[in-house]
């Protein structure tokens, strides 16, 4: 299983369809089950229609969409089979990809790929006036997966 949640994804690159577009269309023709969400903010007039666009073409390939509209999502983040996560600054646009510094950590701990993916569900079942029902771990986790992170590397040099 594959969850993806990110602010945008671009469908079309310079050269064609975008590359990360395609490996989870392949992923998902290959027989693993992939969700995305994308932010939906109507503020973001150019962001919206390309994640429309994005959106209509995944969902063409079979792909479980979300557009989420009641959250500002600003994530930029996937989890694989339970296990692995991805934490990035990366948009999935060509301009982000070919032009920017941007930086990713792929985790592999069952206990953070859990956490993130209760992130994942409530962001894809959330709907407006819920949002008091997000349990206070949500948001302690990634204090203490942070100090953690900085604990570990300080020591490390």
């Amino acid at each position: 299983e594959i969850l993806i949640e990110q602010a945008y994804i671009e469908k079309e690159w310079s050269n064609g369809i975008n590359p990360f577009i395609k490996k989870i269309v392949e992923k998902n023709e290959s027989g693993v089950a992939v969700r995305v969400i994308l932010n939906d903010n109507p503020a973001y007039i150019s962001t919206s229609a390309m994640n429309k666009e994005t959106s209509e073409f995944l969902r063409g390939k079979g792909i479980e969409m979300k557009l989420q509209r009641n959250i500002n999502i600003h994530n930029k983040g996937m989890i694989v089979d339970g296990c692995k996560v991805l934490i990035s600054s990366i948009n999935w646009g060509e301009n982000s990809v070919r032009n920017n510094r941007e930086i990713g950590v792929i985790i592999e701990n069952e206990d953070i790929a859990a956490y993130f993916e209760q992130i994942f569900w409530y962001d894809w079942n959330y709907e407006v006036g819920e949002k008091e029902n997000m349990p206070d771990e949500i948001f302690l986790l990634p204090l203490f997966a942070a100090t953690f992170l900085i604990i570990y590397l300080y020591r490390k040099r």
